[in-house]
């Protein structure tokens, strides 16, 4: 009868009896901390420093920190309220620029009719043109009539309840009259939105989810244009 097989504590520590001890990996003691801030915007920045301000808060809780995590967090919500101001003077500078168009568009509208009534009264005297406070054209050869604008698409505005127009531009037209109307379309819900000196426009202040419909036609020195066909589009 064999002997049994016994195993000192020096085989069993060693492992001999089953399989090679695997190798201890040592750390790696030298790793430095990474910002990795560069071409980050400051909301982005301010991202990670929260994010380093709650895990090192954490249990267990960094040790010692130099600041604090108070002094951190303070410093970080500063920040905050600072990038918060900026956003909403900054959405009130674009409406406020949507407002400077439209207002400059009628402005130069009713300048444009205002040196139509200058150009009728005048009978052709220059004198009389500059003496009002208007340029004289230094091509004396009328204008042809305007025509009929073409092409009118609409689009969704950058802010809510507005409305972006576009249409080809008739060179003979001084400015554009932009009329709107609401659902159902009808001869008498035409309304006179704005006056454009430029082929297109951005009408505000509609109201969300409703259809509106939109045609413009141009005018000139003469008699207006005819109205473009109508558009529609559901304002979002």
């Amino acid at each position: 009868m064999a002997a049994p097989t016994t195993w000192d504590s020096g085989n069993w520590d060693s492992g001999t009896w089953d399989a090679p001890v695997a190798p201890i990996k040592s750390k790696n003691m030298n790793a430095k901390v990474a910002l990795n801030l560069k071409n980050l915007k400051p909301r982005e920045k301010l991202a990670k420093f929260q994010t380093g301000i709650t895990k090192c808060g954490a249990a267990p809780a960094l040790a010692n920190a130099n600041p604090t995590l108070v002094v951190c967090q303070a410093s970080h919500d500063a920040t905050k309220t600072i990038l918060d101001t900026i956003d909403t003077k900054e959405t009130e500078l674009t409406n406020l620029r949507i407002q400077r168009d439209q207002t400059l568009d009628t402005a130069m509208g009713n300048y444009s009719a205002l040196g139509s009534c200058v150009e009728s009264a005048s009978l052709g005297d220059p004198a009389f043109i500059t003496a009002k406070g208007f340029d004289v054209a230094s091509d004396p050869t009328s204008l042809p009539d305007v025509g009929r604008v073409t092409n009118l698409g609409l689009t969704h505005g950058d802010h809510d309840g507005t409305v972006d127009g576009a249409w080809n531009r008739d060179r003979s037209a001084r400015s554009y009259e932009v009329q709107t109307s609401p659902d159902p379309m009808s001869a008498t819900g035409w309304v006179t939105n704005q006056i454009s000196t430029r082929s297109s426009c951005t009408i505000a202040g509609q109201t969300l989810g409703t259809k509106l419909w939109v045609r413009v036609r141009a005018l000139g020195a003469g008699v207006p244009g005819d109205w473009s066909d109508a558009a529609a589009i559901i304002v979002a």
